[in-house]
């Protein structure tokens, strides 16, 4: 029986999945209905979008938020209820759980924790800037920001056992060894000493949903197959526009705080990727996600 709470991430819901890789219009999401879900366990998403003072940034990673929420309630077949969007007051995010403020972080990550169960999913996705001071990586908010040692102590408070954390930000690969934890896969849109914004989940995100992810034609899209589409993609933008790379994706999953930019590779290396090549947005074969 579906636990009904208001939940959560950015970071997005109910409604089809967005087919093509590219970036939607900047017009404000449209009303959403409400799925229902059947799997065994539960799956819960807390999106945040943080500042952006560049426009077109912000527009750019708001339209990233709007794919992933409508990507979950459509092919992850995730309740509108167990997903919560806290966003800054200028986003395009139409309808948010409200200002994604510090406090409101914890706020609902203390009503997750409560909620939650071990045999619950919990998804995490923080998308915006970020800066690093004194060798700390600081996540802008409205207001006070947050360390990513504040974020880490947060997200350890929910009880769920399969964890997937996105944190896409400048020097976010920062906040892996603070964040990694067996049975958890952590994503870094960027390596610790990157600090320009990022564009990771305008690719990312997209990749979820694109049938070019799939390398192993199973018919089904994982977490280390979309982060591999979304790498490429990446470094095909920066080599076509002649431009710097600023930005390196990072994936931690075994526990070891250690991340890797190649985690696709796990088979023959033994490192980062496993658990990613296991954790499916959508349902699984076997209907239990």
């Amino acid at each position: 029986m579906i636990r009904r709470i208001h939940s959560l991430m950015v970071l997005m819901m109910s409604g089809a999945m967005v087919a093509s890789p590219g970036i939607v219009g900047a017009e404000r999401e449209s009303t959403r209905p409400t799925t229902t879900t059947s799997a065994a366990t539960e799956m819960y998403a807390l999106i945040v979008g943080g500042i952006n003072k560049d426009p077109e940034q912000q527009q750019a990673k708001d339209r990233a938020i709007i794919k992933l929420r409508k990507m979950l309630g459509g092919e992850g077949n995730v309740p509108a209820d167990h997903v919560r969007v806290l966003v800054d007051s200028s986003s395009l995010v139409s309808d948010p759980s409200g200002p994604s403020t510090a406090e409101n972080l914890r706020k609902e990550i203390d009503r997750l924790a409560k909620a939650l169960t071990t045999s619950d999913t919990f998804i995490f996705y923080y998308v915006g800037q970020a800066n690093v001071v004194g060798g700390t990586l600081r996540v802008n908010l409205p207001g006070p920001d947050v360390t990513q040692d504040e974020l880490a102590s947060l997200i350890a408070q929910v009880p769920a056992s399969r964890q997937l954390i996105v944190v896409d930000c400048p020097g976010a690969g920062l906040a892996a060894a603070a964040l990694a934890k067996l049975d958890r896969i952590v994503i870094c849109g960027s390596r610790s000493d990157q600090h320009y914004s990022t564009r990771f989940s305008e690719f990312f995100v997209p990749a979820l949903g694109d049938a070019e992810a799939d390398v192993n034609a199973d018919g089904r899209i994982s977490i280390v197959e979309a982060l591999r589409l979304a790498a490429e993609r990446l470094d095909r933008l920066y080599r076509e526009q002649d431009l710097l790379k600023t930005e390196t994706p990072l994936l931690e999953d075994d526990g070891d705080a250690v991340p890797s930019e190649q985690p696709w590779l796990f088979p023959e290396n033994k490192k980062d990727g496993r658990r990613a090549s296991e954790f499916f947005l959508g349902p699984s074969p076997d209907g239990k996600g």
